[in-house]
């Protein structure tokens, strides 16, 4: 039976120049304030949540859990069309799954 997870997302949104400076902060916002996750008091780049993860070992579900937020947030990125200018680093923490997972998205 699949379970809810809680989950730590500390992450940075940079863009390919300077030019996209503005599609950077419109991603950081939403990622604030869209995506159903709460932020850290006023550290706004570290990000609070919950996930299900199916049964399996605890590698499976890190593997799960790095793929499900890793793609949610790419599917944002191309919602708001900054996939071409923007690019995602983060650390997720996983309640129960440590090391911490790390998540990359290159821009398109």
């Amino acid at each position: 039976m699949s379970k809810p997870y809680a989950f730590q997302l500390a992450y940075t949104i940079s863009p390919i120049n300077s030019d996209h400076e503005a599609d950077a902060a419109a991603a950081r916002t939403h990622l604030r304030e869209e995506m159903g996750w709460k932020t850290s008091g006023k550290v706004e780049t570290t990000l609070h949540g919950e996930l299900v993860l199916a049964p399996g070992t605890p590698e499976e579900k890190r593997k799960e859990a790095g793929k499900s937020i890793r793609a949610r947030i790419r599917d944002a990125f191309k919602a708001l069309e900054v996939q071409d200018t923007v690019g995602f680093a983060g650390s997720l923490m996983v309640s129960g799954l440590d090391p911490a997972i790390k998540i990359g998205i290159s821009p398109d």
